[in-house]
């Protein structure tokens, strides 16, 4: 047993480990001493130099105001207020640094770091604005909470206040964890739009059609994550080259595929109709998601549907093109998506010839659709783009030379930040399908609209465009494997998910839509075009929701589309003339999104309300004999399009009225067809400052296509000279207006 106080040896070794770390404590300790006291010397002059930099720039914003009140007003207006706020803030602020200061250090330390951290893992995936409040309410939970709980660890823990700390703590955790894991909310609970289902005696498009169909795979067999793109295809083909289009491949994305950008792989799924016969071709395409979890799967909904109903349908493979947390995303990764559709294009031209293939001969290659998914919905419009130039926009010494039957787009939730030589992607002479959710979380814009209104018609063509805006659907619902996880943890667990429609309610949507277009457009089935008209022909085969859609046609006549001037009294055509009395606004301008972006399409923005006796107007006056020369009969259809501002929590309705020369005139209630949707208010994000500072405002304005048959009127239209919007019918309102024209009713 060791005797009390004898001193013990210990080995040199020790020793001198001992008075190493002794001395390297004295210089720091040394060199800590002589911050210290450089700063006591050196703190009133710092903090006159702060002070004289702060005072300095106020003078400066002070002599460049030039409020034209004169240059000494305007150097008081800025330097009287900002000094008087340089003097005062400093003891402001003094009792707070006094508290800081009484702080335990190590408690300061471990909160900053902490809160310096989490915002730096949060800007991985969201810009520092958008997560600052989301990273400070994540903190101070957990700094509540935990200082609670040990404020009970350190008292008498039988003690009321000690009991009552740790039961603040526990549910501060408890709470956080059930807020973290619940769905969400219904804040903004729409009106419903009271729309009764038009008749429509045609077979539902979503129903399993007559073909049998087996499924197959085809690859370059180069895929080190998935056998059935390689040694286990059922034909192979031949790796691409796209190192001219595609930047950023790196070493890691190279390892985890097995390729690099010059050896791409053509890989798909294909869901082939039995039988004989030649087949149309649908290409679908997956959007961005992590490279790691496999989006071209999530189709298989839409390919079975579509083989039943006497389709190829194909999913194709751009998985290695996505983002990943670990080696990055590509540069110009859209315009290597849309390239590598059409060398899928490609390889079906080769499939289609080549004997002894089960495809030989098999394919309508007269008869394509492209239908892409968020970036794949941009990719497939870019891709129609480039099947119609000799060379790629972005490099001129690169030739295209594709040149396929490509009649019909689809996009899904659509992006829309693309360009091409610097200029927006617009589609020309293509029928054009576009479906979005209004509680999209990640392509939270309805920024397809764009891309529906840049697509054009030549006047000789049969060719239509449709959208349908689906409230209460999301993002990635028409992917079976994306699911309602819009985002990725942890940013996912911030999301509203309680007002989405069911993931098969979703996909209902989608099938019946997808299937009825491409009947209408690759098959000729004239019978499905109301549906895209006017959706209340659908309702029947769809889940009760609301839903906003748009029409245009080829033989579509602009009376107006507000893109001309900004003369508020003319319009595109001449002879016609607009006026507007008794509304409490009128004025032309460009439509907005909801993170106020311009969406490139101008119309008239008309308020009113029942301050006047009567009802306000917005009338269109015609010259003589102008629906005589333009060949407009009582056969075709009146028609335009309307969005509910902001303001509009109710469905709305007013009345559209016809007056002659001779002053007859006959009314219809817009309601009588379709009544305008409300304003549908959104709230994305479980938190309002997350909401605010990611998504932006809660309403986006959304255009509905109204139709109307001349005949309705009875009146003889050669003899109409003015067409009035009298809102009477509710009390007050503020809408959007564009799209004024005629339909051909021989359609």
């Amino acid at each position: 047993m060791m005797e009390p106080n004898k001193k013990v040896d210990l080995p040199i070794e020790i020793k001198k480990k001992k008075s190493a770390i002794q001395r390297m404590k004295k210089h720091v300790h040394s060199a800590w001493n002589s911050v210290e006291e450089s700063s006591r010397k050196a703190w009133k002059g710092a903090a006159a130099g702060a002070f004289f930099m702060l005072i300095l720039f106020t003078a400066f914003f002070g002599i460049g105001l030039e409020t034209g009140l004169g240059p000494v007003i305007d150097f008081l207006i800025v330097f009287i207020p900002g000094l008087f706020a340089a003097l005062l803030s400093p003891y402001i602020l003094y009792p707070f640094i006094v508290l800081v200061k009484k702080m335990n250090n190590r408690f300061l330390a471990v909160v900053l770091s902490s809160a310096i951290l989490l915002i730096v893992l949060l800007t991985q995936v969201r810009a520092a604005y958008q997560i600052l409040p989301l990273s400070y309410g994540v903190i101070g939970t957990g700094i509540l909470a935990g200082g609670a709980i040990g404020y009970w660890w350190k008292s008498k823990r039988t003690k009321f206040s000690s009991l009552l700390a740790l039961m603040l703590g526990l549910v501060c955790y408890t709470g956080f964890a059930l807020w973290l894991w619940s769905p969400g909310m219904e804040k903004y609970p729409a009106a419903a739009v009271e729309t009764e289902p038009k008749s429509f005696n045609v077979e539902d498009p979503s129903k399993k059609g007559r073909y049998d169909f087996r499924t197959f795979t085809y690859g370059s067999g180069t895929d080190k994550r998935r056998p059935h793109f390689a040694d286990e295809a059922d034909y192979e083909t031949d790796p691409v080259n796209a190192s001219f289009i595609t930047g950023g491949w790196n070493k890691y994305r190279t390892w985890f595929w097995g390729f690099d950008r010059t050896e791409l792989p053509l890989n798909g799924t294909v869901w082939m109709p039995e039988g004989p016969g030649k087949f149309p071709l649908v290409l679908m395409v997956h959007g961005n998601h992590v490279m790691e979890d496999f989006s071209d799967e999530g189709y298989a909904y839409l390919g079975e549907l579509l083989a039943s109903r006497g389709y190829i349908a194909v999913s194709l493979d751009e998985n290695f093109l996505n983002t990943s947390s670990w080696s990055g995303s590509l540069n110009n990764e859209i315009s290597t998506r849309a390239w590598l559709m059409l060398k899928h294009l490609n390889q079906f031209e080769k499939f289609n010839e080549a004997e002894g293939s089960e495809l030989f001969n098999r394919v309508d290659m007269k008869n394509i659709a492209l239908l892409g998914h968020s970036r794949g919905g941009q990719a497939a419009a870019v891709a129609a783009e480039f099947n119609e130039l000799d060379r790629y926009p972005n490099n001129g010494m690169v030739s295209f030379r594709f040149d396929y039957k490509i009649k019909s787009v689809i996009s899904i939730a659509p992006t829309d930040y693309f360009t091409l030589g610097d200029k927006p992607v617009q589609l020309k002479d293509v029928n054009y399908l576009l479906l979005h959710g209004s509680y999209d979380s990640d392509v939270s814009e309805y920024s397809g609209d764009r891309q529906y209104d840049g697509l054009t018609f030549s006047k000789d063509g049969d060719w239509f465009k449709s959208s349908l805006y689906i409230h209460g659907a999301n993002h990635g619902q028409f992917n079976t494997s994306w699911g309602d996880n819009d985002t990725s943890i942890p940013m996912n667990l911030f999301i509203n998910k309680k007002p989405l429609l069911e993931g098969e309610e979703q996909r209902q949507i989608a099938k019946t839509y997808i299937s009825g277009f491409l009947d209408a457009t690759l098959k000729g089935k004239e019978e499905y075009k109301p549906m895209f008209q006017d959706y209340s022909h659908a309702l029947d085969w769809l889940p009760e929701t609301i839903y906003i859609n748009r029409y245009r046609d080829a033989r579509f006549q602009v009376i107006n589309d507000f893109e001309n001037d900004y003369d508020l009294t003319t319009g595109y055509s001449e002879g016609v003339t607009f006026k507007a009395s008794r509304l409490k606004y009128w004025s032309e301008g460009v439509l907005k999104s909801r993170e106020n972006d311009d969406r490139g399409n101008h119309g008239v923005y008309l308020k009113w309300d029942d301050s006047y006796s009567d009802p306000g107007k917005y009338q269109m006056e015609f010259s003589e004999e102008y629906f005589k020369k333009a060949a407009i009969t009582e056969d075709d259809v009146f028609t335009f399009s309307a969005a509910s501002m902001g303001s509009m929590k109710e469905a709305s309705d007013f009345t559209i009225r016809l007056i002659t020369e001779s002053g007859e005139t006959s009314e219809i209630s817009l309601g009588k067809s379709l009544k305008l949707a409300p304003a549908l208010h959104i709230q994305q994000s479980k938190t309002l400052f997350y909401q605010k500072a990611r998504y932006g405002d809660s309403h986006e304005p959304v255009l509905q296509t109204f139709r109307i048959p001349f005949e309705k009127f009875d009146l003889p239209i050669e003899k109409v000279s003015t067409i009035e919007f009298v809102f009477d019918k509710t009390p007050k309102g503020h809408i959007y207006l564009d799209e004024i024209g005629v339909l051909d009713g021989n359609q």
